[in-house]
C-alpha cells in the first residue's frame, strides 16, 4: 500500500502517483517502537537504557499512577544532575498560569507544584528533539494532563537540557524516588525516523 495524490476534488488522480519516500522498506509510519516498561511496586524508576541513536527523534508515552499522591513526575536523563530547566503553561479549567525553574537535576515536565493522582490515571508524551547530535543542547516537549475528577491539570511545558550528550538512557521516576509506580503503569519509548528515511 502507497501514499497517492489526491485531485482538488479528493479523488485519486490519474496515473497514481505514488510517493514511495513514505513507504521506504516496507516500514509505515513515522514512529518505530523502541521498548515498553510496566510500572512494579517494588521499583521508583521505570527505566530505559541503551537507546538506539539511529532516529531522528525520541518519543515518551506514559499512561497511568503512581502509589503516592504528593509524586512529582521527573525525567532523568542518561547519568546528568544539572543543568535542566523547563518553562510550562498550566491550565486547571478555571484559569492558566505560566512558571519557569532553573538549575534543577532533572527534567521536571510537570512543574514542581502539581502532584499526581492515584485514582485518576494520568496521560504525558514527551517528545525528545534531535536525540542523538552531540554539538548541541536537548530539548524535550511535553504534554501532561490528569483528570483527578474534575480538578486537575493540563501542563504544556518546554524542557532544556544544558548538555550535548547524546541521550541514551531515560529514567521516568518521581520527584524523591521514593514512591512506587503501580502496575497499571506503563511507559513506551519509540523512535522517530527522519523523513528521508
Amino acid at each position: 500500500m502507497g501514499v497517492y495524490e489526491l485531485s482538488g476534488a479528493g479523488s485519486v488522480k490519474t496515473g497514481r502517483t505514488l510517493y514511495t519516500s513514505m513507504n521506504a522498506n516496507n516500514q509505515f509510519g513515522a514512529m518505530v517502537p523502541i521498548a515498553q516498561s510496566v510500572g512494579t511496586n517494588d521499583s521508583p524508576i521505570i527505566s530505559f537504557l541503551n537507546i538506539p541513536q539511529t532516529f531522528q527523534d525520541l518519543m515518551l508515552v506514559l499512561y497511568g499512577l503512581p502509589s503516592s499522591a504528593s509524586a512529582v513526575l521527573t525525567l532523568g536523563i542518561n547519568s546528568l544532575s544539572s543543568g535542566m530547566s523547563s518553562t510550562f503553561l498550566v491550565g486547571d479549567g478555571a484559569s492558566a498560569t505560566s512558571s519557569r525553574t532553573t538549575s534543577q537535576s532533572s527534567l521536571q515536565p510537570v512543574g514542581l507544584g502539581i502532584s499526581l493522582s492515584t485514582t485518576a490515571p494520568l496521560s504525558f508524551v514527551a517528545h525528545f528533539l534531535n536525540y542523538a547530535n552531540t554539538s548541541t543542547f536537548k530539548t524535550m516537549l511535553s504534554r501532561y494532563s490528569n483528570d483527578k475528577n474534575g480538578s486537575g491539570n493540563t501542563v504544556l511545558s518546554a524542557v532544556l537540557s544544558q548538555s550535548t550528550q547524546a541521550i541514551s538512557q531515560i529514567n521516568v521516576s518521581t520527584s524523591n524516588g521514593a514512591y512506587f509506580w503501580t502496575p497499571n503503569t506503563t511507559a513506551t519509548l519509540y523512535g522517530i525516523r527522519a523523513v528521508s528515511s
